[in-house]
């Protein structure tokens, strides 16, 4: 298959670092995956340049954690190869679907608040729309929380969507193989210190509930407990974050390239497939847009709605990230969407909202690497919400001047 095929050709570009740097206490060569059994076992390999995984096989004596001289097949340049676990074998064949459908759509406008936004609600509408009209889903499997709804179980309190996400992860019985999912949120997203200092900006993103200036923000770290964690192997979950700061909201260890897939530098493994289309990478913002039709809307979500629905058969991933791009292009945004995923698969598969991809992580659950400072990235000139968030003292911009850390203090101190 396209997949096989791929990592086979990458591992067969392995081949041993320059003779320059061998010596005494150089690692022992790389030889590629691939060439029958009974020999040393096949791992994956991560370079220390660009992120990429690719098979290859582990010299003797070396296992996960160790890290040996070789020259990525990606960049092709020399590099330390971490060996992050053992190569997944080939999975078995998925079972059906179960038949379960759920989808949680969350909008939030901040109505009477200085950082108030239009087009949050009319994007869960949009999003409803295609779930139903375009991809067949019964009403009855959706849920909405809007800060327009006048039932207090339907606004998008933080403990509304805590319990909500759930719901999501877990349905009425649990969770099962098979299920497939749904998750639209737009609004505001911001950023907060890790304190593991595990992302590569040192920063959690965030996503604020309508109740954010007394319950405070949601995480990514949260809702990856609440939601991702919890699902089993051939669970699916399809995600739409249309807000700032939303590129790694799911902190998912695979992220789309125009290369191919990079991996985190701290890599947090699941079983299931997880896939998140977001707005914009970490440090950008999304925008708040008026549609063809006149009304207000994310860019993100607009484009991915519009997209969708003008291509008759399902378009590849390759085809939906460029229309996205192109699409968002052509009515003046520079944000870029981004994918990130809990599976590496070939981009040429068609973007199918019921196609499961198995499990083929090394290991499960999160692999440290590195430890990162905090650099949250300054709020946009005249932002309402960087003002609002100085005000409630919840800004990250103002805790990284406070201790002298990151771009944010740089720039108060005029460097």
């Amino acid at each position: 298959d396209n997949e096989g095929s791929a990592a086979s050709a990458a591992a067969a570009a392995v081949r041993p670092a320059a003779a320059a740097a061998a010596g005494p206490s150089a690692p022992a060569p790389v030889r590629p995956a691939g060439g029958g059994g009974g020999g040393p076992p096949t791992v994956l390999g991560r370079c220390g340049n660009c992120g990429e995984t690719f098979p290859i096989v582990a010299p003797p004596g070396a296992g996960p954690g160790a890290r040996i001289g070789a020259t990525c097949p990606a960049c092709g340049r020399p590099t330390e190869i971490c060996l992050t676990g053992p190569a997944p074998t080939p999975a078995a064949r998925p079972p059906r679907l179960s038949g379960q459908r759920r989808a949680l759509l969350v909008g939030v406008n901040y109505n009477g608040t200085k950082a108030q936004l239009r087009g949050c609600v009319n994007d869960v509408r949009n999003i409803q729309h295609l779930l139903i009209e375009t991809f067949g889903w019964p009403a009855a499997c959706i849920r909405a929380l809007t800060d327009e709804d006048p039932d207090p179980r339907r606004q998008p309190t933080r403990h509304n969507i805590e319990a909500h996400l759930r719901w999501l992860a877990n349905g009425e019985h649990g969770a099962s193989p098979g299920d497939v999912l749904f998750l639209h949120f737009s609004g505001h997203g911001s950023q907060k210190e890790d304190p593991q200092h595990l992302e590569e900006d040192g920063m959690n993103e965030t996503i604020l509930p309508v109740d954010f200036q007394s319950a405070g923000m949601i995480t990514d770290d949260e809702i990856t407990e609440l939601l991702v964690r919890p699902l089993p192997e051939y669970a699916k979950l399809t995600a739409i974050m249309d807000c700032c700061h939303s590129g790694t909201g799911m902190d998912l260890p695979y992220g789309h390239t125009s290369r191919g897939w990079r991996m985190e530098t701290n890599p947090w493994f699941h079983v299931s497939d997880v896939q998140l289309f977001s707005g914009c990478e970490d440090h950008g913002t999304s925008a708040d847009v008026s549609s063809r039709y006149g009304k207000n809307g994310g860019a993100m979500t607009t484009a991915f709605c519009d997209v969708l629905r003008s291509n008759p058969s399902p378009p590849s991933y390759t085809q939906l990230i460029v229309e996205l791009n192109k699409t968002m292009k052509a009515r003046g945004f520079g944000q870029r969407p981004q994918l990130t995923s809990s599976q590496q698969f070939n981009f040429d598969r068609p973007f199918l909202l019921t196609d499961v991809v198995p499990n083929g992580n090394p290991t499960i659950g999160r692999v440290v690497n590195q430890r990162f400072p905090a650099n949250p990235r300054p709020f946009a000139s005249g932002d309402p919400l960087g003002g609002l968030l100085q005000e409630l003292g919840m800004s990250p911009v103002a805790a990284a001047i406070a201790a002298g850390v990151g771009e944010a203090a740089a720039v108060a101190a005029g460097v």
